[in-house]
């Protein structure tokens, strides 16, 4: 099991959260038994694995190699975050909140601000380097709901909450400043990422329904299309000619996460307005997350493939 994960791109993460979705789907009562089980196997556990990669990766980050870590993701992720801002007010500037096409701005900006991290670690750890894997407490901070709802909430003119950026910053610091101090401690800690991506992977499915993904149809598609059309090409061009790298990190950030489902409900309870979209945007957001976890790594398959990149032989 373990050689077939790791012949796909991603396998890793994408294996368990897809075997993971499916219990999530046709049995999502089964590991909800409080306790130990229920934290380990339902989304209870998303906050705490996703919290502790964090701090795990950035026990790697070498302050000496911070600058090249800030040049690469750094700069890409700033790019994402303007081209999400961007896109964001021009939304609702042009549609309005109940959007086209059935897709509303609370779905459009959920989705284009969304990125996979545990994705993102494991295409790293395939195709990229050990800094770029120690990048991931970055990609944490634009995976919280917070990013989104953060937006979203500028571009609707609305109040701003920074507390749940600051909870990503705090473990990402925590590492960065253990893993300086301690080389050994950096040492120990770093194969423990490598372990926990599956876990991260289920974490993430337990909170995908494929039926309801599936009951988005034609928006859905629409939305997984959009996703790419605005933000790949862009953030490609970027990395490949601006940056001079090999393109990997844009694929790493290419799909849409499976705690995104969980922002157009968090957004609804503080904002009535939305509420009777959001189920929608739920539905259509959890077909973005399905269609994208399988597209990303087979494009990065295919575009490895063309370049000669070879995955690494590292565990």
């Amino acid at each position: 099991m373990l050689k077939f994960m790791k012949k796909i791109p991603g396998g890793l993460l994408l294996i368990p959260m897809l075997i993971s979705a499916l219990f999530a789907t046709f049995a999502p009562n089964l590991f909800k038994v409080a306790g130990i089980t229920e934290a380990l196997f339902t989304t209870k556990g998303i906050n705490y694995i996703v919290g502790l990669i964090c701090f795990l990766s950035s026990t790697a980050l070498d302050l000496k190699k911070l600058k090249k870590v800030i040049r690469k993701q750094g700069s890409i992720l700033l790019l994402k975050v303007i081209l999400c801002f961007g896109f964001g007010i021009l939304f609702i500037k042009i549609f309005g909140l109940s959007g086209v096409f059935g897709i509303s701005a609370l779905t459009f900006i959920t989705a284009i601000c969304s990125l996979n991290p545990s994705l993102y670690l494991a295409l790293s750890h395939d195709y990229g380097s050990e800094d770029d894997e120690a990048a991931f407490g970055l990609t944490g901070i634009l995976c919280v709901p917070a990013f989104p709802i953060l937006v979203y909430s500028i571009a609707k003119a609305s109040k701003i909450d920074w507390t749940p950026v600051i909870s990503v910053l705090i473990p990402i610091i925590l590492g960065i400043i253990i893993g300086n101090l301690d080389k050994d401690m950096a040492g120990f800690f770093g194969p423990a990422v490598t372990i926990l991506t599956p876990f991260m992977g289920w974490a993430f499915g337990a909170g995908i329904n494929i039926i309801d993904a599936v009951k988005a149809g034609f928006q859905g598609i629409i939305l997984t299309l959009i996703f790419y059309l605005l933000m790949f090409p862009i953030i490609f061009f970027f990395e490949r000619k601006i940056l001079k790298e090999n393109g990997i990190t844009t694929f790493g950030i290419s799909s849409i996460a499976g705690l995104s489902v969980s922002v157009p409900a968090i957004i609804a309870n503080s904002d009535p307005s939305v509420a009777a979209m959001s189920q929608t945007a739920i539905a259509q957001i959890a077909l973005g997350v399905v269609l994208t976890s399988i597209i990303t790594p087979i494009l990065t398959g295919i575009y490895t493939k063309k370049m000669g990149i070879e995955k690494n032989k590292r565990a």
